[in-house]
C-alpha cells in the first residue's frame, strides 16, 4: 500500500546498510533500473521497493521504483534496506529469504499511515518453485504479454530453471490469452438464456451470481463451484445445472509463454439473461 509522502528522504546513505543482497537480486534490481520504461526512475535514484514473500507453493520475489518524492510506501512487514547503484533500497516480506540475508533486525517496525493515495507502479515479479527452479509462467513485467527472456537469461545465470510445465490452474488474469467459448459470447449468453428457468423478479436481490468452470489444456471443461451467490438457493442450483450444460461444450483453451495451460473461467449469470 501507499501512502502520502512525509518525512522520508530518498538519500540514499552508507549508514543504513542493515540487508546484503545476494547477487541475482542485484543483478535483477540493475537489470529493472536499465530497461528504458524505468529510465526516469533512474535518473531521479528513486528508491527501489524489494518485496519477497513464500507460500506452499512458490516463492515471489517482486521489484520496483518509487518515486518517494511524491510517495511512500508503508507495509507493516519492513524488513530493512541497503544501497545499491546509488538508490535506497527498501526491502518487505520474509524476514529469511533466498534473495537477500539481513545482518541486524530492526528494533522497531515502521507504523503506516491510514492516508492512502492511488499509485501504480512498473512492478516485476519474479517467481521460483520451492526446489528453486525458475517459474516462468507465473513471472511477469507489469502485465502478462510482456517479454520476460531477459529475467529467464538472468535467472538461468544463479538458478535452474525449470523445464516441464507443472500442472497448475492459473486465473484468467495471469495468463496472455484467455479461454474463450468456441461459439463467442454472444453464443454462450444465449446458451443461458434458452436454458435458464425463469424465475419471478423478486428473487433477484443479488445478480448476476458467478460461477466458475477449469477450462483445461484440450479446452473441455469442468464445474468448479459458485464464487458469487445469489443468496437465493433455486437460484443458485439452476445457475449450477446450466453451467454444467455449458460444460458440454468445448473452449478455445487459454495460452501462456507459448504453451496450453488450465484456467479457472467465471460464468456470469446476468439479470438480462435469466429474467422473464
Amino acid at each position: 500500500m501507499l501512502v502520502a509522502c512525509c518525512l522520508i528522504s530518498c538519500q540514499a546513505k552508507k549508514g543504513d546498510n542493515n540487508v546484503t543482497l545476494t547477487d541475482f537480486t542485484k543483478d535483477l534490481i540493475s537489470l529493472y533500473i536499465n530497461d528504458a520504461v524505468n529510465v526516469n526512475a533512474k535518473n531521479r535514484k528513486d528508491e527501489i521497493i524489494v518485496t519477497a514473500v513464500t507460500d506452499t507453493s512458490y516463492y515471489y520475489l517482486s521489484v520496483f521504483a518509487n518515486n518517494c518524492k511524491e510517495y511512500k510506501f508503508c507495509r507493516e512487514d519492513f524488513i530493512g534496506k541497503t544501497v545499491y547503484l546509488g538508490h535506497l533500497v527498501r526491502i518487505f516480506g520474509d524476514e529469511s529469504s533466498m534473495f537477500y540475508s539481513v545482518n541486524e533486525k530492526i528494533k522497531k517496525q515502521e507504523r503506516c499511515k491510514d492516508n492512502y493515495i492511488e499509485y501504480d507502479p512498473n512492478i516485476w515479479q519474479i517467481v521460483f518453485y520451492k526446489d528453486k527452479s525458475f517459474n516462468k509462467m507465473r513471472t511477469y513485467k507489469t502485465i502478462q504479454n510482456k517479454d520476460i527472456s531477459d529475467i529467464q537469461s538472468l535467472a538461468e545465470k544463479h538458478f535452474t530453471v525449470s523445464q516441464t510445465i507443472r500442472n497448475e490452474v492459473y486465473q484468467s488474469y495471469e495468463v496472455e490469452n484467455e479461454p474463450k467459448f468456441v461459439f463467442g459470447e454472444d453464443s454462450l449468453r444465449q446458451i443461458i438464456s434458452s436454458n435458464f428457468k425463469k424465475h419471478k423478479e423478486g428473487s433477484f436481490g443479488k445478480v448476476p451470481l458467478v460461477v466458475n468452470i477449469v477450462v483445461d489444456e484440450k479446452g473441455k471443461a469442468l464445474f468448479k463451484g459458485i464464487v458469487k451467490s445469489s443468496n437465493d438457493t433455486d437460484l443458485d442450483n439452476e445457475a449450477i445445472r446450466v453451467t454444467k450444460i455449458i460444460c458440454q461444450y468445448d473452449f478455445i483453451p487459454a495460452s501462456h509463454r507459448g504453451e496450453t495451460v488450465k484456467v479457472i473461467y467465471p460464468i456470469l449469470f446476468l439479470r438480462s439473461d435469466i429474467t422473464p
